[in-house]
Parts: structure tokens; sequence; C-alpha cells
């Protein structure tokens, strides 16, 4: 169904008469030219979309600002509509007390929360306080002013979440066209946008497609500000809702699908795990160095300790006796948090700063060539062990040692299990026993291979797998799809 004054797409390439005549409906809050990394999810698998026959309408948070050229890398037979924030009356007062706050107050630091944010998001500074809280931890009644503040601001968010999501249904109802559109795919975190998709089901008809990309209501931890037992009850009862109409139910690892078919054991037989998976792009050429170097770009959250990485370099310095000319850590990024020690203060501490660099982050290609440069690249591991980091598959195209601090049960261990990849719990030890073994490999002479070299890490793959589920809800076949 549609109505007669069909939307106007902000950004368009039109397809082919087979994609006019078969289409797919995306709704997800992350979507270019947003640049946040939960974007590129579909925005990679739109071209294997567009290859099977489909076209793709995706609904997304508007833009702010023109797009320019963000989105000419997206394939023909797509259309993006945009759905605009809402600002609910709560968020005007809090923006007017702010104000007067910063007025009366200018030189006063205070933690003005950003409710617009998702707990999978990359977490905010707060200053003076941890910048996340641990799900165990969080106090199931309120007992302080600061929990009062918490409990509010999960509820603006929340609430937020969905009158965003309300608006993006309400969108789609106007974009399907019965009989053209095949199904309707919710992509989160944020998270409330899988009750747009169920919403849409409702309304429709169309299968509905739920994919995680993080866990929901088995979010080991919230943003301090908004820590609240109020978001997990949320997360809960909307969870439940959304899989108890899906069609499929997509987990983005398979620790995940194995922790949400524990909670919901009525959607096993719906529950597929499709990853994020590498890319094809080319990378820049290795550059090979007679100086051992062990390289990470991107931003250190809270969860992860790289000083455990500077005592256990310092231990293979000390014992294979190396100079700076003969070893180094090269860090291309930054602290999550500005008031933690600097690295190269962490470094000191540990006697090695002359063995440490540490540079700001620079733009995607040019920390490309970076990594291009590394003999080991490193992974640090997070709190959160159902995830998979995106960087994992993208270091693993690099013709360098990969070395993984992971636990053994974490999804990074299990994809990385069997391959040539260096995985190590995150103990000093054992990181000082795997660098002065990869050291001693390469002053002999070896050199590393990327660890990418089959099947399990290619997106296209993963997003057969994805592709191949979605087809098999449609009730006709389509050209280019999987036997049934």
């Amino acid at each position: 169904m549609s109505s007669p004054t069909a939307p106007t797409p902000f950004w368009e390439k039109r397809g082919s008469a087979a994609h006019d005549a078969h289409r797919l409906l995306v709704i997800s809050y992350h979507f270019p030219p947003d640049t946040t990394i939960g974007a590129r999810r579909w925005e990679k698998l739109a071209h294997t979309v567009t290859e099977r026959g489909w076209g793709m309408d995706v609904i997304t948070c508007a833009p702010a600002a023109k797009i320019g050229a963000a989105l000419d890398s997206l394939p023909a037979g797509v259309r993006v509509f945009g759905v605009p924030d809402p600002v609910l009356p709560a968020e005007r007062i809090e923006h007017v007390l702010w104000r007067a706050y910063r007025t009366i107050w200018p030189n006063k630091r205070f933690d003005q929360n950003a409710v617009h944010a998702s707990p999978g998001a990359e977490p905010r500074v707060s200053h003076g306080r941890p910048e996340s809280i641990d799900r165990e931890k969080i106090p199931a009644r309120v007992r302080t002013p600061r929990e009062l503040l918490r409990m509010y601001w999960a509820w603006l968010e929340l609430t937020h979440g969905e009158r965003w999501a309300r608006r993006a249904a309400a969108l789609a109802s106007r974009i399907v066209v019965r009989g053209v559109h095949d199904a309707v795919i919710t992509s989160a975190p944020p998270h409330v946008s899988h009750e747009a998709g169920r919403l849409v089901s409702v309304e429709t008809g169309l299968p509905f497609v739920m994919d995680m990309r993080d866990p929901w209501s088995l979010q080991p931890w919230l943003r301090e500000s908004v820590a609240s037992p109020l978001w997990y009850r949320h997360a809960e009862r909307f969870e439940r809702a959304c899989i108890e109409r899906a069609s499929l139910v997509v987990a983005n690892t398979a620790p995940a699908r194995a922790a949400l078919v524990a909670l919901h054991p009525d959607a096993d037989a719906k529950t597929i795990t499709v990853m994020n998976g590498s890319d094809d792009d080319p990378l820049p050429p290795h550059r090979d160095s007679e100086r051992f170097v062990i390289r990470y770009a991107g931003t250190i959250y809270l969860d992860r300790d790289p000083q455990t990485l500077f005592r256990s370099a310092a231990k293979v310095i000390a014992s294979e006796k190396l100079e700076p000319s003969q070893f180094g850590i090269d860090i291309l990024g930054r602290f999550a948090d500005e008031e933690r020690a600097p690295l190269l203060g962490m470094a000191a501490q540990e006697g090695i700063a002359d063995y440490v660099s540490v540079e700001p982050p620079r733009p995607h290609r040019e920390a490309l060539q970076f990594l291009a440069g590394a003999t080991m690249l490193v992974i640090f591991p997070g709190s959160n062990t159902l995830a998979i980091p995106a960087k994992v598959f993208e270091y693993v195209r690099f013709d360098s040692w990969l070395l993984a601090l992971a636990e053994p049960e974490s999804a990074i261990a299990q994809l990385l299990q069997g391959t040539s990849a260096d995985l190590v719990v995150p103990q000093e030890d054992a990181i000082a026993a795997a660098i002065s073994r990869r050291y001693r490999d390469h002053r002999a002479g070896l050199r590393p291979e990327r660890v990418a070299r089959d099947d399990r890490f290619s997106r296209s793959t993963q997003a057969r797998i994805l592709l191949d589920a979605i087809a098999k809800l449609v009730p006709y076949p389509m050209a280019g799809a999987a036997p049934r």
C-alpha cells in the first residue's frame, strides 16, 4: 500500500526495471552520509542487494547538512529517505536551562548528557565520573540525585527513539507498494529502530527482518548518563515484541546469537548469524622494515587497557636487549577520555617512552597507509565479549602478524580460532611471550602473511548468507536467489 502522494527521497540513483519491480525497505538510523561505523553495514550490503535483483529503499535520520558526494558510491537502484530527529518539549526546556547555566557559570565544567547517542555507540567523556557502568553495578532502585538524573536521561533517550521510530514507520507506510516491496529490514542500534520495522510489518504484512548489529537487552554496559534499570526494562519489553513479530532475526556474532536464543528460545529456528566481514577494496602495499613495529589505529576506549601492552613490551625489550631502532609501538589515535593519563605518560611509567609514538587521528585513507607499515597489529580486548570490533575485519587483510588480546570464550577468539593470528589472553607474560616469538621470527627473516585467507572473513560471503535467508521469505522466485 502507498499514499497517492509518495514521498521524495533526498538521494536517488535510478536502477533497472528489475530494481523497480522488487525492492527491500531498510530502516537504519545510521546510514550515509552519516559516517558512524554502524552506517557502513548496509552501505556495503547495498551492492550485493542490487546485484541480486532487488532495489533498496532506505529510511535514515535526515542529514543536517548538504550531502555532497557522500552517497555517490551507492549502487544504482537505491533511494534514501530522511526522517528528522524529533525535539521533545523536555529537550527544549533542558537546552534553555543549559544556556542559562553556561551564562551564569561560563567557566564551570559540567557533564551535559547527549540523549541521542545509542548505548552501543562510542562512549562520551563524563568529567569526574566513569564513562560507562557495567550492568551488574547499576542499582536496582534510585538512591541518589545522580541516579534520578540518569533515569530521566534514559527516559528522554528512549522517548526520543520511540518518536523517531514512529515517524519512520509513518514514512514507510507511504513508501511501501504492495507486490513491489518484499520485506522490511531494520538495522540497529539505536535499537528502537526495530520498533519501526515491527510497526511497518503489522500494518503492511511485510516479513520483518531484525538485524541486530549489537546486543539490545543483553548490552553489558551503559553510558554513565543513562545507566538506569529503566533502560533495561524498556529494552526487554521492546525486544520481546520485536522478536515475536520478526520473520528473521540476525545476530552479529555466533556468541551473540547463542545468548539471544538462550533468552528467546522460541526464536531459535529463525535466528541466524551474519557478521560484518571484510571488504575487497584495495589496500596500500605493505612496507617492510628491519624495525619490528607494533601498530594500532583508532580510539582507545576505557574498557581497553594499553598499559598491559606497554608492560609486556617492556619485558620483551629487557629480555631481548632491544634499542628503539629495533623495536617500537606506534599508535594513531587517542583515549576516549581526555582525563586519562596520556598514552606517552603511560609508556614513560613503564620506562619505554623512547619506544612509543602517538599521533592524532587521521582520515581513513591515511590510517590505512599507517597500518600497511606494521610488522604486527594489535587488537585490545573490550568488555563486550559478544561483539567483534569492525577493525578486526580490517586488520586481518594486512600482511602483518595479528596480536589479538581476547578471552577464549569471546567472539573475537571464536572468529580467529585456527588462523595464523596470535590469540592471547590479556596477561603480561602471555603477551610478552607472543611478541618475543614473533620478534625472533622477524629477526630470522620470516615475514607475516594476512590472516584472512578463507571465506569466513568475506563481507560478500556474509551478505550471501543474509540475502539467501531473506529470499526464502519471499513467496515467489527472485532472479539470482538461492534455490529453495
